[in-house]
């Protein structure tokens, strides 16, 4: 035989052992979402016990064959006794090493049984984890189609209350919140119901949720979308809009549609939106690091008031394509040129240069 089959044998067929077990192992180790499919037991693990520990102990052998071969083939394979040349101490030796060799294969079985455990144990684990989370899912589920029903019900106590519920459900399930707050947005573009005085309390109480949740940091990146909101007096004085708004198409109507001392940091956008309430008011509204888009807005109330109002740090207003028709402005402290450029380009469009005038501009 060539000499480098005897030099190099023996680590090569150790080697070649040692990687098959360890691919073993490791496909052993591969772990599955555990389900109940054909092959596996009720705890979710492949397999049975038996099967197991056979396949431990065929591994086990395979590594004693590959370990005595290859010392076999180090020692120069030499020539083995006969059994009649045995001494009887040399025979008790040869039987404490077969009971060593019994007593390794003991371990073996054993370790199989206790790695079957921990899989079996670690399965059942992941199917009660799974099950949890399936359950979670259903009773959100569940409370979503009770929130969406009380939304549609005639009752305007039963639609405040879906209002609320809604929002509630927005704040445990995160993975659904931009569906729960399209949802209450949605509701805005509903038409206004004639004659009753409640629904202006429901689309109140959908944008204080909104506005309320939107300083909340995990609400950060969620949209509010309010394009196409048909909104009677509707008061958010005095609050904070954080995050992007879009009231782009929105009808504000009846009294007073109050925006007096809001403050804006985000993008907020009113493009293409009739503010046709008597009195509009942006007095003392305030903007940081943000954008107010209104561009294309028509104003066809008899007041529009942005006196006071003030934007700083990096904050810019668009007015582009902006339309009043017949209503006064009022800007007296207004601090950034752009709302004074659109005041006097009203002016200059009425043709009118005295206050207190319908489309013209006062002081």
């Amino acid at each position: 035989m060539p000499a480098y089959v005897d030099t190099y044998g023996p680590s090569l067929v150790t080697l070649a052992a040692t990687a098959v077990a360890w691919a073993y192992i490791r496909r052993a180790r591969r772990k599955h979402l555990p389900r109940p499919t054909k092959g596996r037991d009720a705890s979710g693990a492949r397999g049975s016990m038996a099967g197991s520990v056979v396949r431990w102990l065929v591994v086990a052998v395979l590594l004693a064959a590959a370990t005595g071969a290859g010392l076999y083939w180090l020692l120069g394979r030499p020539k083995l006794p006969s059994t009649a040349s045995f001494t009887t101490a040399e025979l008790l030796d040869l039987l404490k090493i077969g009971l060593a060799v019994v007593g390794g294969l003991g371990a073996v079985v054993a370790l199989a049984v206790s790695y079957r455990r921990q899989q079996v144990s670690e399965a059942a684990h992941l199917i009660a984890t799974w099950q949890e989370d399936r359950d979670d899912t259903k009773f959100l589920n569940e409370r979503y189609g009770k929130a969406a029903e009380q939304l549609g019900h005639d009752s305007f106590a039963v639609r405040l209350a879906g209002v609320y519920a809604m929002g509630a459900l927005a704040d445990d399930w995160v993975a659904q919140r931009q569906t729960c707050v399209d949802v209450l947005c949605g509701y805005l573009r509903t038409p206004y119901p004639e004659g009753d005085s409640t629904e202006r309390e429901v689309r109140q109480a959908i944008l204080t949720t909104l506005l309320d949740r939107s300083a909340d940091q995990e609400w950060r990146g969620v949209t509010m979308d309010c394009r196409g909101a048909v909104l009677e007096d509707l008061d958010l004085s005095n609050r904070t809009f954080y995050g992007d708004f879009s009231f782009d198409f929105a009808r504000f109507g009846g009294r007073l549609t109050d925006f007096g001392e809001v403050r804006f940091r985000g993008v907020t956008t009113f493009r293409g939106a009739t503010f046709e309430a008597v009195h509009t008011s942006f007095w003392g509204a305030s903007a940081t690091l943000s954008r107010l888009d209104f561009s294309a807005a028509v104003f066809t109330g008899e007041l529009v008031d942005f006196s006071r109002s003030r934007l700083a740090r990096k904050s810019a207003v668009w007015l582009d394509g902006a339309v009043s028709e017949g209503c006064v402005f009022r800007y007296q402290g207004v601090d950034h040129p752009t709302v004074e450029e659109f005041a006097e380009a009203l002016r200059r469009e009425d043709g009118a240069g005295s206050p207190e005038v319908p489309g013209t501009v006062s002081d």
